[in-house]
């Protein structure tokens, strides 16, 4: 359980890690009142987590599940950032931009979960 735990410790500190050098680098490239790093980063995460899931369930990984928890509930659970666009959506809201607030909020969910079905089915594909 200890040896789990830190896994997932780890794992989520190179995904946020990963998160903020990214959000980072899509600000300074796309300057807009949208919170499109978060989407994007959301997006990109779901993907990942979407790809790597049947290369999890095929191989076995011996012992406490290493790879996957490190890189699932780790990594991608750091990496996605679900809290942050919930925040960044109540204060497109509590700023009036209810337009904007709705288009996050959709979008986020309408490209995360095509980003992990398209994930899935390449990982499908790629672990077969």
């Amino acid at each position: 359980m200890i040896k789990a735990a830190l896994l997932v410790g780890l794992g989520s500190f190179l995904g946020g890690s990963l998160r903020f050098l990214s959000v980072v680098w899509i600000e300074r490239k796309a300057s807009l009142d949208f919170p499109l790093a978060i989407l994007c980063v959301n997006a990109l995460g779901s993907f990942v987590i979407g790809f790597a899931a049947p290369g999890f369930e095929r191989f076995s990984w011996g012992g406490e599940s290493v790879v996957p928890l490190l890189l699932s509930a780790g990594m991608m659970g750091g990496f996605t950032t679900f809290s942050t666009f919930s925040l960044q959506t109540l204060k497109l809201m509590q700023n009036g931009n209810w337009g904007l607030a709705f288009l996050n909020a959709i979008a986020s969910v309408v490209c995360c979960l095509l980003s992990v079905w398209a994930g899935w089915r390449l990982g499908q594909w790629a672990f077969r």
